[in-house]
């Protein structure tokens, strides 16, 4: 059978496509009773699977006994939290003995009561009526919407019962669900949808996990804060203010207000204040607490990562609980989140932008005193326990381990693995406690007098206890004892504490390099690709060019700086990399580039000449990267003023908003060295 005759036309596959959607949205309506525990099971699975990788990495579990202990624990707590919880919460209400029609009453009488202000008579009558039944409207809305989940599922041991095995088995296998699912979208979109996917599990991460602390901390604060002031079932309260805090936004006044209200209807077991007095302390302490939640907390526990305005969050909440009860409200926030990540990433596509731009990491936030001590603590009992040695065979799983947890997962080090381990001329090193990998690095041998540090990596649980100067400081040592020349390594801007261990060792920064990008541009390419006839053109170009000075003498090969000579420029000249532009017969200027197909990019190492010929330059591999069918030309400019801003006249943006640097050593080598001695 011809290829022809086997692949579906246009028409075939939209109505193949059309046919599916509408069985899927048939299937759903169909079934629509069970989406709510489903969802259930979805986010106990979400949450619950940090747990399990932990016993898996740390207890050396398989991945079965681990969901098996974490949901066996589930169960548990299941089963006691009603016994705990429900006596707490029927003896704090039967303690308020209050009348509540009575309470009503008085509050319908005194807004009855016109209010003369500045002059003016308000009448809240109204008013009163008007919240009244917008209240009663809403709450009746969430109340269906709620009963009809809990007669649905929640109240029934069978669809308890089917949440917890459903989320068992998803929790269980989640590494190979995603693997598969991954592997569904087309090739040509298969990317894109992995990176949408993963920004999209950072909004539920942030959101769950985060609001499961947020709920702890603010329920435990509440409680301790009415504790002291002498509020009544403080302990109560404290665990409806944790609850509430699952309900963005209106969940923190929902806490307050029977507070405020049993302040003042109860008074405080111990302060000398009257009842109203008493109210407004309450309604001050919940506004501070809010405040403290707002600013201080929430910042450090969710982040940025909903980057949703307030008032979007409130609408949303009030529209979930509307549609679907208690569960809206709860999941309006993320579900709002993931629209607006869905949303952008629709929009660039739209626009012809980089929907993922490479963006550095952020500094990690100042640790506090007391786990700075802790860590002190930890570096000097652990001091004698490390072990540096060549990698094996064995420590793969171990690096891997620790690679997992770098980039999203998506660390290059697995993928050059066999390379690194079997290199003849440097070293592959870890650093092993009880035999587990907690670190590893590589030295890597360039030129006979240039040699790079690369791929150091720090185990999360085991960093800042001076593993990572530990393992610099040995291939320091190691470096001198089998090279000499020059030892490099570049680290971003941000790591001061890769700084601080670069200064201990002997270490200066060289140059500073950062990152751009340009997307293909259609037309006729300007671009000459240089042969080695042109090599004196090219490093008259090149030599004592103040782009050259800026760079330190160095250009980048596929993540590695080394020194820009003549004899290498020879090698890039006669392989085809090097692409220059010309006015008049004249080298206005010069590139040195790669070709990614991989990662479907053309990568500049270094580039010279005139602003304007660099400018022509960069237009001109835009249009070049067009012809080759890559997506993007990826720059690595010194930061050197005026090429950037050539550079950003072609239309190439900065994707980083730190930068990169590159600190370097002289070696001695063993042999000079020797010579230093028998000299002195």
């Amino acid at each position: 059978m011809s290829e022809a005759a086997q692949r579906w036309d246009t028409a075939t596959k939209r109505t193949v496509a059309t046919i599916l959607l509408v069985v899927l949205a048939l299937v759903l309506y169909r079934f629509r009773g069970v989406l709510p525990p489903l969802i259930l099971a979805f986010l106990l699975a979400f949450v619950l699977d940090p747990l399990v990788d932990f016993l898996e990495r740390r207890a050396r579990m398989s991945r079965t006994a681990a969901t098996a202990l974490v949901f066996l624990a589930v169960v548990l707590l299941l089963l006691a939290a009603p016994a705990i919880a429900i006596p707490v919460i029927v003896r704090a209400v039967r303690s308020l003995n209050l009348d509540f029609l009575r309470i009503a009453a008085d509050v319908g009488r005194m807004v009855q009561q016109p209010i003369t202000l500045f002059g003016y008579e308000w009448n809240l009558e109204e008013v009163y009526v008007q919240l009244l039944d917008t209240l009663r409207n809403f709450i009746q809305t969430v109340a269906a919407g709620t009963f009809n989940l809990v007669v649905g599922f929640a109240s029934t041991l069978f669809w308890l019962v089917f949440i917890l095995l459903a989320a068992f088995y998803l929790t269980r296998d989640a590494d190979r669900l995603t693997k598969w699912l991954d592997t569904l979208p087309p090739p040509s979109i298969q990317e894109d949808i992995v990176r949408l996917r993963q920004e999209i599990t950072e909004v539920w991460n942030a959101f769950l996990r985060g609001q499961l602390l947020m709920g702890v901390l603010i329920g435990v604060i509440t409680a301790v804060v009415d504790a002291v002031v002498g509020l009544p079932n403080a302990l109560a309260l404290g665990l409806l203010a944790g609850l509430m805090e699952f309900v963005p936004s209106i969940g923190p006044i929902i806490a307050a207000i029977p507070a405020v209200l049993l302040a003042f209807f109860q008074g405080s077991s111990w302060l000398p204040l009257s009842n109203l007095w008493f109210a407004v302390l309450v309604l001050g302490l919940y506004l501070v607490i809010q405040q403290i939640e707002g600013n201080i907390l929430l910042p450090r526990v969710l982040g940025g990562s909903l980057k949703l305005h307030p008032l979007v969050v409130l609408v949303a909440v009030i529209a979930g609980g509307s549609l679907a009860g208690i569960l809206g409200m709860l999941l309006a926030a993320p579900t709002v989140a993931t629209l607006r990540v869905v949303g952008h990433y629709l929009y660039c596509r739209l626009t012809d932008r980089d929907p993922f731009p490479e963006t550095a990491v952020p500094p990690p936030p100042r640790r506090g005193l007391g786990r700075r001590l802790w860590d002190r603590a930890r570096r000097r009992f652990l001091a004698p326990r490390w072990e540096i040695r060549p990698a094996r065979p064995e420590d793969r799983e171990g690096v891997e381990a620790i690679c997992a947890q770098i980039w999203e997962g998506h660390d290059y080090i697995p993928e050059v693995w066999e390379e690194w381990l079997h290199d003849p001329h440097g070293q592959f090193s870890v650093v092993v406690l009880k035999d587990r990998v907690v670190g590893l690095g590589k030295l890597t041998r360039i030129a006979d007098d240039e040699w790079w540090l690369e791929g150091l990596r720090v185990d999360p649980a085991y960093r800042r206890l001076g593993v990572a100067h530990l393992l610099q400081s040995h291939q320091v040592a190691l470096a001198e004892r089998i090279g000499e020349g020059m030892l490099r390594f570049a680290t971003g801007s941000w790591n001061l504490p890769v700084h601080r261990n670069a200064a201990r060792d002997g270490f200066r920064r060289v140059a500073e390099f950062l990152a751009y990008e340009a997307k293909p541009l259609p037309g006729p390419c300007p671009l000459r690709r240089l042969t080695p006839d042109d090599l004196d053109a090219v490093w008259e170009r090149i030599a004592g060019s103040p782009i050259l000075q800026a760079a330190g003498g160095l250009y980048e090969v596929r993540w590695h700086w080394m020194t820009l000579t003549r004899e290498r420029l020879a090698g890039h000249l006669k392989r085809g990399e090097v692409w220059g532009g010309e006015l008049e017969g004249r080298l206005t200027g010069v590139a040195i580039v790669q070709e990614d197909p991989e990662r479907g990019q053309i990568s500049v190492g270094y580039v010279d000449g005139q602003p304007e010929g660099i400018t022509a330059l960069a237009w001109g591999l835009r249009v070049l990267a067009y012809e080759r069918g890559y997506e993007k030309v990826r720059f690595r400019p010194p930061s050197y003023p005026p090429l950037l801003e050539a550079l950003e006249a072609a239309g190439a943006v900065r994707v980083w908003k730190h930068s990169l640097w590159i600190f370097e050593r002289p070696l001695k080598g063993e042999n000079e060295r020797g010579r230093d001695r028998n000299s002195g």
